[in-house]
C-alpha cells in the first residue's frame, strides 16, 4: 500500500506544529528535531518540558486540548497513521523534551 502525500503531508504537518508550540519553554525558542529513515518511520523530537503523565491517555483523542487549541492535529496524526496500517507513539526524548514516532509500513 503506497502512503496518501496529502494525509501524510498533513500528519507531519501536525506533529511539527504541535512541537512547535508546545516544545518549549515561554519566551525561548523552539528547538525541533526532525528524522526519516528507510523503514518508514518519522521522529519529531523537541527540546521542551516532555509530556506531562496525566495527559498521556487522552494525547490523541479528538477535542482534549490542554493549551487552548482545538484537539484535533495529533488526533488527525494518529488517524492517518492508522489508516495507513502504521503508528504514532510517544514518549521522551533525548533532551527530556516529547518524542512522537510515526510509522508507516513500506513496500516491500
Amino acid at each position: 500500500m503506497l502512503a496518501d502525500p496529502d494525509l501524510v503531508r498533513r500528519a507531519v504537518g501536525n506533529l511539527l506544529g504541535n512541537a512547535l508550540t508546545h516544545g518549549h519553554a515561554p519566551e525561548v525558542p523552539a528547538d525541533v528535531r526532525i528524522t526519516v529513515t528507510r523503514d518508514g518511520t518519522l521522529t519529531v523530537e523537541d527540546a521542551g518540558p516532555g509530556l506531562p503523565p496525566e495527559v498521556a491517555d487522552d494525547l490523541f483523542a479528538r477535542f482534549r486540548s490542554g493549551s487552548g487549541s482545538t484537539g484535533l492535529g495529533l488526533s488527525i496524526a494518529a488517524w492517518v497513521a492508522h489508516a495507513h496500517g502504521g503508528t504514532l507513539t510517544t514518549g521522551r526524548g533525548d533532551g527530556g523534551g516529547a518524542r512522537f514516532v510515526l510509522k508507516l509500513p513500506t513496500p516491500n
